[in-house]
């Protein structure tokens, strides 16, 4: 019978260490998020681990999708697209903006 292989000693007492690994070679989002503020405003840098873990406690368990915000006129331009002078519900699920947005855009172009 062979003998189980063990895992080369590491120091790490951590019940998950695959986990472990990932979670380090890869941050997650709020770790990400709070470096990226943290360039913005240094100041905060003090708080690290206070603010991250109240933005934790804060939405932890949500599923969130961060969308990628495009600029006024690249939106404008999308919704002229789209628009074929009924659909503006159909073009807000499409970009996901409301549909104020998108009647706002085309009043905008002259278009409403």
């Amino acid at each position: 019978m062979k003998a189980a292989k063990k895992p080369p000693a590491t120091g790490n007492t951590s019940p998950t260490p695959q986990l472990d690994a990932l979670i380090q070679a890869e941050p997650d989002l709020v770790d990400r998020i709070f470096d990226y503020v943290v360039e913005l405003v240094p100041d905060i840098a003090a708080r690290r681990e206070e603010v991250k873990q109240a933005i934790r406690d804060e939405f932890a368990g949500e599923r969130l999708y961060v969308a990628k915000r495009e600029s006024g006129d690249r939106l404008g331009e999308r919704i002229l697209a789209l628009f074929n002078g009924r659909n503006a519900s159909e073009v807000a699920r499409q970009l996901h903006v409301g549909r104020a947005t998108v009647y706002r855009k085309l009043k905008q172009a002259g278009r409403a």
